[in-house]
């Protein structure tokens, strides 16, 4: 093909793109303009590029004459009336330097205005987030001493800005105190979703939340008008102590977390027992509870310790190992004596450290001290 025709298919093709167009020599001035951007802003072919945009001289930050100085590309954005655009200005080349700036310009403010949307619907998100979180926060028991009975100490560490991990304490009369901690499957907003509701029925059925098989009962028939996925379940460990007789009842819905019963024999001796108490997680697979539960004669300084598998599957990407049993029994037999707070958080502070500072799950413990 001549080069003439060439040079008029060329011509041809830039005055008829959609996009816009327009060529700059080294001294400022505007070459050409094609259609597209003729109609949105006017002939300015023969006028200084900045006409345009800076009446009063050269613009500040002019990509033009940078992308011809430098023969590198250059983009800046500019607001013009009510739009903005995106320029891009590349050198183009005339006997081996760098002569022209040829700038195409693109209107980006629907994508303006679509990302300012955006913003302010995160904005918005992340404060009802924050909000939710604070809410949750506070349904958490506080660490204190309840009904002259139990002493609680708890940590907490969720690996979202909401935890799908719940633990409670609730008085049924003057002698019986239940307790549980539980794992909703996941994390985020909809395991969250899911402890309010956990929280909701077993605090709903008061007097009866005596029994554990009625509440685990209750638990997977409430569960299952949920109609939720089949791979969504719970887990949680159910306790129910008598401060009167120093009895304690234990079921197991799922959690494979067992309770360890810590007893301190004095000269730094921490003697731990780890229970096993067998039982399926409520989930909508199941109809009816038949948990194992299991009945232990407490004594006066016990501590029952409660936890949740983030502790345990706190993972070590270096080491290719999770922190495990090991580690926790660890962290136990370092920090028995120290007292039940430095213990909940220490077994917390070890776990996330062991993975590195950035924990995958959600992490919960929670220790009784018996009166």
């Amino acid at each position: 093909m001549p080069i003439s025709k060439r040079k008029d298919l060329m011509y041809q093709v830039m005055e008829n793109m959609v996009g816009m167009i327009r060529v700059v020599d080294s001294d400022n001035n505007v070459l050409y303009m094609n259609r597209s951007m003729r109609e949105e802003f006017g002939d300015g072919t023969g006028k200084k590029c900045h006409s345009i945009f800076c009446d009063d001289g050269k613009c500040a930050d002019c990509i033009s004459m940078e992308s011809v100085k430098s023969g590198m590309p250059q983009a800046k954005e500019i607001k013009f009336g009510e739009k903005m655009y995106r320029i891009i200005a590349s050198p183009a080349t005339d006997e081996g330097s760098a002569k022209y700036s040829i700038e195409i310009f693109y209107d980006i403010t629907n994508q303006k205005q679509l990302e300012e949307q955006y913003r302010k619907h995160y904005e918005k998100l992340k404060g009802d987030i924050e909000f939710a979180k604070q809410i949750q926060k506070k349904t958490l028991p506080e660490d204190k001493v309840y009904w002259n009975a139990v002493r609680s100490y708890s940590s907490y560490l969720p690996s979202e800005d909401l935890s799908g991990d719940l633990f409670d304490i609730y008085k049924i009369n003057d002698d019986i105190i239940l307790f549980y901690i539980a794992d909703v499957s996941g994390h985020g907003v909809r395991s969250a979703l899911m402890t309010i509701f956990l929280r909701q029925v077993i605090r709903g059925m008061k007097a009866a939340a005596a029994d554990p098989i009625a509440v685990l009962d209750e638990l997977i028939k409430d569960y299952r008008d949920l109609d939720l996925d089949k791979e969504q379940f719970i887990s949680l460990i159910y306790g129910v102590y008598n401060k009167q007789t120093r009895g304690l009842s234990l079921t197991n819905a799922g959690h494979n977390c067992m309770p360890i019963i810590i007893e301190n024999g004095g000269s730094g001796n921490i003697r731990t027992t780890e229970l096993e108490v067998k039982g399926m997680p409520v989930c909508s697979i199941l109809s009816v509870a038949n948990h194992e539960v299991i009945t232990l004669q407490m004594e006066k300084g016990d501590r029952i310790l409660l936890y949740t598998d983030g502790v345990t599957e706190a993972f070590n990407r270096d080491d290719r190992k999770e922190f495990g049993e090991e580690g926790l029994m660890s962290v136990i037999q370092k920090l028995g004596e120290a007292g039940g707070k430095v213990l909940a958080d220490g077994i917390i502070k070890e776990a996330k450290e062991f993975a590195g500072g950035s924990p995958m799950d959600d992490m919960a413990v929670l220790i009784l001290e018996l009166l």
